[in-house]
């Protein structure tokens, strides 16, 4: 039944699990720290820093990931002449270090890949979070105040925690989802998990058979990924002496 998976694919398939992972760990750190300081603006009192975070929260939320990717990878080299597009893009000492640490055939791509995916999960995360911070009671708030707090150690000490606890699980279910939109690299031509699926139904036309190893396999790393997030959320209960999910 697993004929198919030969020598040379199950070396191929793992080259390209490596780098999923490594794709979905990456967005995953940078689009949790993009989408807690948009939060943060997207709340601020400050109308300038405001309107910044909700103009990049609703570009970057609304425009299809497939359409950032294709774009970041494809259209923003375009701009620039071909001469220095040839220094800038895809020959320079980082584009080349890069590649020398993931081995992936044309390294911009792998980067404007997981800069459209940071960019499209943190605009995503940027208003869960903003909802979990507006979910904390003012009471809290106004009581770290009247013991002396500035509105900065207020924000650190009683809203993030508290606002963070709040949006984990719906941060948790974007981050899954980020998990799954790593397969849009493949159309950039980034060697990633499912590009080599589809390398190898192109030359075996074995559909029915890769799909599914490929679906099982997504289905694997979202199992796992969801365990440890749900490690993490309850994690953050016992920081906050919570025994019982939070309920809100």
């Amino acid at each position: 039944m697993l004929d198919f998976l030969t020598p040379d694919l199950r070396e191929s398939l793992l080259e390209g699990l490596a780098i999923t992972i490594g794709l979905v760990i990456v967005t995953s750190l940078t689009s949790l720290a993009l989408g807690f300081w948009a939060g943060i603006a997207r709340s601020s009192d400050r109308r300038v820093r405001r309107k910044v975070a909700g103009i990049y929260i609703e570009i970057f939320r609304n425009v299809p990931a497939l359409i950032l990717v294709i774009f970041f990878a494809f259209a923003i080299p375009n701009i620039v002449p071909i001469n220095p597009r040839r220094t800038i893009f895809f020959n320079n000492p980082v584009v080349d270090l890069l590649g020398d640490l993931t081995g992936v055939p044309i390294p911009y791509y792998l980067f404007a890949a997981a800069l459209a995916l940071t960019l499209n999960t943190g605009a995503h995360l940027a208003e869960i979070f903003r909802s979990g911070f507006n979910s904390v009671p003012v009471s809290r708030v106004d009581a770290a105040r009247s013991l002396g707090a500035s509105q900065i150690d207020a924000l650190r000490a009683v809203v993030a925690p508290i606002g963070i606890r709040i949006a984990f699980p719906a941060v948790s279910n974007r981050l899954i989802h980020n998990l799954k939109n790593t397969s849009l690299a493949s159309f950039v031509a980034v060697p990633e998990l499912f590009q080599v699926i589809q390398g190898e139904i192109t030359r075996t036309f074995q559909a029915t058979s890769l799909l599914l190893l490929a679906a099982v396999m997504y289905l694997v790393l979202s199992t796992v990924m969801t365990a440890g997030l749900k490690l993490i959320e309850r994690r953050l209960g016992r920081v906050h002496g919570e025994t019982e999910p939070l309920r809100v």
